[in-house]
């Protein structure tokens, strides 16, 4: 019966440290999404559209605003644009991924809190 009661104890604890875990792991995902939709705001959204118009080549950057698909012109030269919709593209995709796992582990969080409290 004691052996019983010390392995339930291990067991507790074990499980407090992996909820403590979670919870720490949650707090930092909010943390980076906040950081990652901030470094966003900075960045351009859209695509690059190309026109070549009497052989010049000409680029636009068309985006979605007020429900209505803008275009504006950035110049025959669009390095910079390209690398800022790269990068701006690359840090939508990892806010998507961050969001998919707060929503997983806030979930789990929730399960496990509603079987305590309903126990």
């Amino acid at each position: 019966m004691r052996l019983l009661k010390i392995v339930l104890v291990l067991v507790i604890l074990m499980m407090w440290e992996k909820i403590k875990r979670l919870e720490e792991r949650l707090y930092e995902l909010r943390k980076e999404i906040e950081e990652v939709e901030k470094e966003l705001e900075g960045y351009p959204s859209g695509h690059l559209e190309v026109k070549t118009i009497n052989g010049n080549v000409y680029y636009y950057l068309r985006y979605w605003e007020d429900g209505k698909l803008r275009s504006k012109y950035v110049g025959k030269f669009a390095n910079e644009i390209k690398e800022k919709l790269s990068k701006g593209e690359q840090l939508r995709r990892r806010l998507t991924q961050l969001k998919e796992e707060e929503k997983k582990l806030s979930i789990i969080i929730n399960k496990i809190e509603k079987i305590i409290t309903d126990y």
